[in-house]
């Protein structure tokens, strides 16, 4: 598997002091567990941006979204913000170590699952 991972962060200029501040931006899926009746259609998933800016935490549904609430705290007559994103190769590595992981778990499960029906096989009268 060669899936690129990208970092995204928002980053907060102070025209008058040239102070920047950064925010990280990740994107999550709301998914419903609840049960429910029988006869009820499931709750969709929910896919969202979320923004910590160091006090709170915003959902957005999309980018448009998020600048709009980002133009409303940061006005474009104050502040400067940009979107910003970079291949995390980390994270790449992170998960194609895990990925292995597994797939090493599962092929010995495999393996010992044969091992044990062929000796329940051999041990039959």
């Amino acid at each position: 598997m060669n899936e690129q991972i990208f970092r995204y962060w928002v980053e907060i200029r102070e025209l008058a002091t040239g102070s920047i501040r950064t925010h990280p931006l990740t994107g999550v899926v709301k998914i419903c567990l609840a049960k429910r009746k029988k006869n009820e259609p499931p709750i969709p998933n929910e896919e969202l941006l979320q923004l910590n800016d160091g006090v709170e935490t915003w959902e957005a549904k999309n980018l448009d979204e998020l600048a709009a609430r980002l133009r409303e705290k940061y006005p474009d007559a104050a502040f400067e913000r940009t979107l910003h994103y970079e291949r995390d190769r980390e994270a790449e590595d992170r998960r194609e170590r895990a990925l292995n992981g597994l797939m090493d778990l599962l092929a010995k499960a495999a393996v010992d699952e044969m091992i044990e029906e062929e000796t329940r096989g051999a041990s039959a009268p």
